[in-house]
């Protein structure tokens, strides 16, 4: 079916933003904007940050009460990742609150939040990229402005490429985290995954198929016609909305128990489709992979025995069209 479309995008509110970045575009465009990135989130580059990833994931955990109910969301998902990608950037500490709030109200499906958040943050990261064009330094933002050769940008997919990292490198992993502990506690694993904590790999890997962090992939514009079963014709012209949560629950790919949490699903079943495919797969699959696995190893070591504060189905999860998570995590702490 690919081969009969080209990428018209993602939502229209979005792609006044990110419309020129990576995602919306084929090779050689793609290439071209895509090589600083990947060349700064490589498997070894990514384990250089580890040390850090798993300070900043104590900090928090320390952070915590563990006598009253916790909100892993709030104390852990959402400021772990939007940390970890603005240290990348080189965002300023004082200014990494205002990113998260204009992220998550880009990620709403309410115009009113999300047309202001999107001129704040692009605002914002305009001005920065400018102060890094005069002031250079060792972060990556810095490294796109001052680029050269073949991996020069043009200022605008500069800041399309920053705003794409903002969102991508905290929204999507934010959702990771939040739902692999929820998917512990809504299974009663979380003690048996405490007590070897060697298999936590595989409960992420499950987990980012059983319950991915991108509910849909960006629209498809069709080219040529497509007969789908039941009589479903897709037209020319016509956008596409392909569900992740359907695709990695497909019992054609997983087997029959495709619908299952199974933490010790083969390695040899297929590979979920998450993190996208070909060169559009996501070029932070690395970075998010090691920050939720370090995330829930780092929660279950210090808490074997938590459990969920409220029944697991009462969580609220977000209601976005774009990224699948929970608003809120509650955790109680004390055994």
């Amino acid at each position: 079916m690919r081969d009969h479309m080209v990428e018209a995008g993602v939502e229209p509110n979005v792609t006044a933003v990110i419309g020129g970045s990576m995602i919306n575009t084929d090779p050689p465009d793609h290439t071209r904007l895509r090589r600083p990135v990947a060349a700064a989130l490589t498997p070894r580059r990514v384990q250089e940050l580890r040390h850090n990833v798993v300070g900043i994931t104590r900090g928090l955990l320390d952070a915590m009460d563990p006598d009253q109910p916790v909100d892993m969301v709030a104390g852990l998902a959402l400021p772990l990742p939007l940390m970890v990608i603005c240290e990348l950037l080189g965002v300023p500490a004082r200014d990494r609150g205002m990113l998260a709030g204009w992220s998550s109200a880009m990620m709403t499906e309410v115009p009113e939040q999300q047309q202001p958040a999107s001129e704040a943050m692009v605002g914002y990261l305009a001005e920065l990229i400018e102060n890094k064009r005069v002031r250079p330094d060792e972060a990556l933002l810095s490294t796109l402005v001052h680029a050269g050769g073949e991996d020069r940008l043009a200022p605008e997919e500069v800041l399309t490429t920053a705003v794409l990292m903002v969102l991508a490198g905290h929204e999507t992993t934010t959702a990771a985290i939040g739902n692999t502990l929820a998917a512990l506690l809504h299974t009663d694993q979380w003690s048996s995954v405490a007590a070897n904590p060697d298999s936590v790999p595989a409960v992420v890997r499950e987990s980012l198929r059983w319950d991915p962090p991108t509910r849909n992939i960006p629209h498809y514009l069709v080219r040529e016609p497509i007969d789908l079963d039941g009589g479903v014709t897709l037209r020319p012209g016509a956008l596409v909305m392909v569900n992740l949560g359907s695709a990695n629950r497909d019992p054609e790919a997983f087997g029959p128990d495709a619908h299952r949490f199974l933490p010790s699903r083969p390695r040899t079943a297929r590979s979920h489709l998450t993190f996208g495919m070909g060169w559009h797969r996501c070029v932070g699959s690395p970075l998010a992979t090691m920050e939720t696995e370090i995330a829930v190893r780092e929660v279950l070591a210090r808490w074997p025995r938590a459990r969920p504060a409220v029944a697991v189905d009462r969580m609220r999860r977000n209601p976005y069209l774009v990224t699948n998570g929970f608003s809120e995590v509650g955790v109680t702490l004390a055994e």
